[in-house]
């Protein structure tokens, strides 16, 4: 399997599974990342991509509830984390990079996501996504995938920093 079908693969399976928004955003995210994205209910709530001071951090939130339940796997020497876990982390991740742009995330085309510009990415995300979705239940990707994580965390706050400057002046 390349990258694209197993992104897209796992994107499907959301699509398929029932969505529902609950009061708690965080737990609505940790059923379905892209629960907002995908839904057709009218929703009269905040939107990730109209609210993304709220809802950025929560899935930033989501990551790191992820990481500790998969750390003690490979803290125990299991060389293996569930897939599902980590596709959650990357498929949650390209949902941040959809919702700073302030657009919903609509498409299950991986090679067009990876066309696209964001104001806030890691640098080469692509290519490091690619590797991290040809094993992802590898150690090494799961650091990997951390990494960006991190990466994406400080480059929103300096991007959100500086979009307030611009808003006061």
């Amino acid at each position: 399997m390349n990258a694209a079908s197993v992104f897209t693969s796992y994107v499907e399976t959301l699509k398929e599974n029932p969505i529902e928004l609950k009061d708690d955003r965080l737990d609505s995210l940790r059923t379905n990342p892209l629960a907002y994205d995908l839904s057709s209910e009218l929703y009269t709530g905040n939107l990730p991509w109209e609210q993304t001071e709220e809802f950025v951090p929560l899935m930033f939130d989501l990551w790191d509830e992820l990481k500790d339940k998969m750390l003690p796997r490979f803290q125990t020497r299991k060389s293996r984390c569930e897939e599902k876990d980590m596709l959650q982390g990357i498929v949650g991740m390209v949902a941040v990079f959809y919702w700073i742009k302030e657009e919903r995330f609509l498409t299950l085309d991986w090679e067009e996501i990876k066309q696209q510009t964001f104001p806030v990415a890691p640098i080469n995300w692509t290519e490091r996504l690619d590797f991290i979705l040809l094993k992802p239940t590898q150690y090494h990707c799961f650091i990997q995938l951390d990494e960006l994580y991190t990466e994406l965390k400080k480059q929103y706050g300096k991007y959100e920093v500086l979009k307030k400057l611009k808003q006061t002046r």
